[in-house]
């Protein structure tokens, strides 16, 4: 009776280990979704001191760098990074003409 009792309460045990890993998981996956979601709106932004703060609060990094190529179009490239990793979150190019 006592071996019984104890394996149920180790499967029960298992079982919540398992559930609370799933759960840390998902709580993971969605900060990395919810944080490329900031990067991607920062990129996107036309106020680029406000964006520089809101990346800055958010421990982000936001390098512009422009490019004159042919034809007369100017290339912006943008790129959000993470400030102490460097890993690049997001690169966006945009397009315009004098």
């Amino acid at each position: 009776m006592l071996i019984e009792v104890l394996l149920v309460l180790m499967l029960v045990s298992i079982t919540c280990c398992s559930l609370l890993a799933g759960y840390q998981a998902c709580v993971i996956t969605m900060q990395k979704h919810n944080r490329l979601e900031v990067a991607l709106e920062l990129a996107e932004a036309s106020d680029t001191e406000k964006a520089d703060t809101l990346a800055a609060e958010q421990g982000l990094v936001i390098d512009r760098e422009e490019i004159n190529g042919s034809l007369q179009i100017r290339q912006q490239i943008i790129s959000v990074m993470e400030y102490k990793s460097k890993k690049v979150l997001v690169n966006k190019v945009r397009y315009a003409m004098p």
